[in-house]
């Protein structure tokens, strides 16, 4: 499987790219497409004359990224509006740059009145192999052998057999005993670099439906003893507290706190994790793993994807290295995209607010829907601009494509430049969700 972007917060770029922004000037009501996926402009092509083929996948993959750019502008637009309504700010925005906007100008707020706002999210996503090797299988039809000409290494498939090397598979919930990148669940407590649900054996920051003993921070759904901070405004507590409460809590604590949970707990653990581990970058499992599982046992049984040879190949096999081919270039970038398009993803997040417990308890609320956009917005981010700036003039710049070859390509880079607007709104919003967005 195809490893694309880990990240943690990344900041808003803005180069559209000039052929970008001029094709989005000129290709407004371009963008359709014949329900395939294909731009309208582009289902008159021979897909056996290579240059033609070439084009009509650089077609395809900037519609597929532009919906998947909509898609997640669209969730940044319900999270943010969602962080919104719990913080009493306006919920009337219709757009994810207004929606989010609020919410920047929320945590800035914050920020400027002394508050702390730690976020880091860890995601990682895989693209979709079977997309990836069809596409390189049509893309250059007739003259490609992908197998014989992929980089050593490069090749993986789809398989339903022996996998002379790495397996990855991906279940709803499948036995690991490999690298979990996901939710494992053991039958001991471990170390958890991620998201932890169950059990903390030492200090955390999150939540715990038992409270917190020792050195806290945060809101308290019980009794507060230490000191109540409202409105900048701190007193002696030993009872309930409307605002920041330091010290102990009694029960359902969020925020940090120095001492162990024994109860139900999710948050990030920072000694031994009872439960469920939720991790992005993979870590070693010894138990149900939801979401990607990868292991190497030599010629093992793979129903998965397959890094190396399988005796029983699923599908289409897919270059993920050099492709060397004429034209493979600019093929190669195209199919990665539409692979891309159609990646999933798993995501972990630590956070941590001191100084605004309502805004730490709304950003907590919702760090699912954070996350899950998040790593979206990064796996997207560069797929598009590379499609933008590079793969667009090389593929228009290509001999033998004819008129209508000409035509598929100049709608195909306007859809383009369409995702790279969309994009760019979402990588905006990651840093909203910070107060660091710029404000316009």
């Amino acid at each position: 499987m195809k490893i694309l972007n880990r990240s943690t917060l990344k900041r808003a770029f803005s180069t559209v790219g000039a052929i970008g922004l001029l094709a989005l000037a000129a290709g407004a009501g371009c963008s359709a497409t014949d329900g395939t996926g294909t731009p309208t402009s582009c289902t008159g092509l021979d897909v056996n004359v290579s240059a033609q083929a070439t084009v009509k996948a650089f077609g395809q993959a900037a519609s597929a990224l532009k919906d998947a750019a909509l898609d997640v502008e669209a969730k940044w637009l319900s999270t943010c509006n969602a962080i919104n309504a719990d913080l009493g700010e306006d919920t009337s925005k219709n757009t994810a740059a207004e929606a989010c906007a609020v919410l920047n100008a929320r945590v800035k707020k914050a920020l400027n009145a002394g508050a702390q706002v730690t976020l880091a999210v860890k995601s990682e996503c895989h693209a979709d192999v079977s997309v990836q090797g069809d596409c390189q299988a049509k893309c250059k039809l007739p003259s490609c052998d992908i197998e014989a000409q992929c980089e050593p290494g490069k090749l993986s498939v789809a398989c339903n057999g022996k996998c002379e090397g790495t397996c990855d598979i991906q279940a709803p919930t499948a036995t690991c005993t490999g690298s979990c990148s996901g939710k494992c669940t053991a039958d001991v407590a471990v170390a958890c670099s991620g998201s932890c649900t169950g059990s903390c054996t030492g200090s955390w920051t999150g939540t715990c439906d038992a409270g917190c003993e020792a050195q806290f921070e945060g809101t308290c759904g019980g009794d507060c003893t230490g000191t109540c901070e409202v409105n900048g405004n701190s007193q002696q507590a030993s009872g309930a507290c409307a605002g920041t409460c330091k010290g102990s809590c009694s029960a359902k604590a969020s925020g940090s706190c120095s001492a162990k949970c024994d109860a139900q707990f999710s948050g990030t653990c920072k000694a031994q994790c009872g439960g469920s581990c939720e991790v992005a970058g993979g870590a070693q499992c010894n138990g149900k793993c939801e979401g990607t599982c990868s292991y190497t046992e030599g010629k093992a049984e793979c129903n998965g994807e397959c890094h190396g040879k399988c005796d029983v190949e699923a599908g289409l096999p897919s270059c993920e290295g050099k492709l060397n081919c004429e034209g493979a270039a600019e093929c190669q970038a195209s199919c990665e995209g539409s692979a891309t398009a159609k990646a999933s993803c798993e995501a972990s997040a630590t956070l941590d607010v001191k100084g605004d417990a309502k805004l730490g308890t709304a950003l907590r609320a919702h760090i699912s829907d954070i996350k899950s956009a998040w790593a979206l917005t990064v796996a997207l981010k560069d797929p598009i601009a590379t499609l933008v700036t590079k793969t667009g003039s090389a593929v228009s710049g290509l001999a033998n494509i004819g008129a209508s070859g000409a035509a598929c390509a100049a709608s195909s880079v306007a859809i383009a430049a369409q995702a790279s607007a969309s994009i760019e709104v979402s990588v905006s919003a990651q840093a909203s969700v910070q107060g660091t967005a710029s404000s316009n």
